[in-house]
């Protein structure tokens, strides 16, 4: 099997599988529990999380929740900052559905303002637009470092800056597909931030939310006092133990995996690009974990179909948005014409991808693309 759709969901490290059947074995307690288990695995949570602050630069008194999902990270942050109506948030709709709902339920209910941000024709952030949407009423701007179709790297530490400089907006980022992976400041102006743990080789059901100290939101799940009040819901130790062993293992390689990942994306174009004349890549400044583009002429869910025959696995868009049919949104706002949605393709690389597994990939790709070269234009 050649798997290439990590940006959806990772294989997980063997070490982190180790750790996680080893807790779910012997730490079954309550980490609230009053009793010494339950007092031992508290602390080892406190020494965990810790660990996540520094990771990411932050401070000692700043806070990281330990959440369900990256989708529960910014929920808690969008819908808990008690906007009303008057109030403007700026985001951009070629961002995740876990941050395009949330944020447009608050128009919907509560009548806040939206204001999209307005990509350039390379999917990137016009700075001189976002920079005029800037004023007293925003109350909030979501941000995403990197963008889970394209791949393109926004600023985010630019950008935030601009944000302090003329408003008191929250700032909050999305950095699911950058954690580990891509490096970054963060910065006093950012005000919060969510990760999670499937996206870089660590268990699904575990996330982050990183917030910046003094900076309150309402919680998004009441019934006890978890997470200092932040979160109610027992804590799931073996879980969490799982997301910080794959975050030492992601941090400890992560110049190492940049550089090969940069290697094998360049692979990919240069191959693809010399047998398929008709191929776009239409996004530059993007990470070297996600290659996305074009290929005219033939429905993109055909050719992931014939892969699939081959156990190669690719993807067509972001798996949060995979059944919308037709028009994608998020592929309209980074400027891809509505004619293209059909034919976009996103293939996604791991910290532990080959380059045997790529040249496989390209060469069942090929062979597929030849294929169904009478398929092509209709």
């Amino acid at each position: 099997m050649n798997y290439f759709d990590h940006a959806a969901s990772s294989t997980i490290y063997p070490e982190v599988l180790d750790v996680l059947t080893q807790t779910m074995k012997d730490d079954f307690a309550n980490p609230s529990a009053q009793h010494i288990l339950g007092q031992n695995l508290q602390e080892i949570i406190e020494i965990f999380r810790e660990d996540f602050l520094k990771a990411i630069g932050a401070n000692k008194n700043d806070s990281f929740i330990f959440t369900s999902s990256a989708t529960e990270s910014n929920n808690t942050v969008i819908r808990g900052l008690s906007l009303i109506a008057g109030d403007v948030v700026l985001y951009s709709k070629a961002d995740h559905p876990s941050v395009t709902v949330p944020v447009e339920f608050l128009a919907e209910q509560f009548n806040v303002t939206l204001k999209e941000i307005i990509l350039d024709t390379n999917a990137t952030i016009d700075i001189e637009k976002f920079s005029s949407f800037l004023n007293e009423n925003v109350k909030l701007v979501v941000l995403t470092h990197v963008n889970n179709q394209s791949g393109v790297v926004s600023d985010i530490e630019a950008l935030a800056k601009i944000v302090k400089e003329k408003t008191k907006a929250h700032v909050h980022v999305d950095a699911v597909q950058s954690f580990t992976k891509i490096n970054f400041k963060l910065s006093s102006d950012i005000d919060s931030m969510s990760f999670t743990s499937h996206k870089i080789g660590g268990p699904k059901g575990i996330a982050g939310l990183f917030l910046k100290h003094n900076h309150k939101v309402q919680p998004l799940l009441l019934g006890g006092s978890h997470e200092n009040g932040m979160r109610s819901s027992t804590l799931s130790y073996p879980l969490i133990a799982g997301f910080h062993k794959a975050m030492k293992i992601t941090m400890e390689n992560s110049t190492q995996s940049f550089s090969k990942a940069s290697q094998l994306s360049e692979m990919i174009m240069a191959k693809l690009s010399q047998m398929i004349s008709t191929i776009q890549f239409p996004f530059k400044s993007t990470s070297p974990f996600i290659v996305s583009f074009v290929l005219p002429g033939i429905s993109s869910d055909i050719i992931l179909r014939h892969l699939e025959t081959k156990e190669v696995y690719i993807a067509s868009s972001s798996a949060c948005s995979s059944k919308i049919p037709g028009f994608n949104p998020s592929l309209f706002a980074m400027n891809i014409p509505e004619k293209f949605h059909k034919n976009f393709l996103r293939i996604s690389l791991g910290s532990l991808t080959t380059e045997k597994e790529v040249e496989a990939l390209i060469r069942e790709f090929l062979d597929v693309w030849d294929n169904l070269k009478h398929m092509r234009g209709r």
